[in-house]
């Protein structure tokens, strides 16, 4: 078992740099209007609830007065049901999906974007926006390190104890 510790804990180091990166991307991107999804869903939630979510969201984003923003946001809306038709049931971990229409470094040209995310630790919030960038407040959770280091101080007139 003891073996095993290294190679788990570079996973997790390669985990953690895949998740710095999709952050960066994620936090730099932008688009036009409020069209970016970001849907959280924690372990053991069922899937239909979150389509339903969706689908009410859907149907509210009728009432959007700009037609490219309603479009938009329609977009990013409709692709992340498909993304989470792909599913059966809520992934071990949890699953995050973002989506939005970004606008490419030309500044004219646009690209649709959909990324599932299945974590490689337990997520436990949910949460859904649709703003005008990606929501990463919780993927940065996932990036906290979870080992613990003990100090035991001894001197001539006593003993700490302490937790890093």
């Amino acid at each position: 078992m003891v073996e095993n510790a290294p190679i788990e804990n570079d996973e997790s180091h390669i985990e953690q740099w895949k998740i710095k990166r999709l952050i960066k991307k994620l936090s730099t991107a932008r688009g036009n209007g409020t069209s970016f999804v970001s849907l959280y869903i924690p372990a053991g939630d069922p899937l239909v609830k979150h389509m339903q979510l969706l689908a009410s969201e859907l149907s509210g984003a009728e009432s959007i007065k700009s037609r490219q923003t309603r479009q938009s946001v329609q977009a990013a809306i409709t692709s992340s049901r498909e993304k989470l038709k792909l599913y059966k049931n809520t992934p071990e971990n949890g699953l995050c999906i973002f989506c939005g229409i970004i606008l490419m470094e030309d500044g004219k040209s646009e690209k649709k974007i959909t990324i599932a995310l299945e974590p490689y630790r337990p997520i436990n919030v949910f949460a859904y926006k649709c703003q005008n960038s990606f929501y990463t407040e919780p993927l940065l959770s996932l990036l906290s390190d979870d080992d613990k280091f003990g100090f035991i101080i001894i001197d001539g007139n006593g003993i700490l104890f302490a937790t890093l």
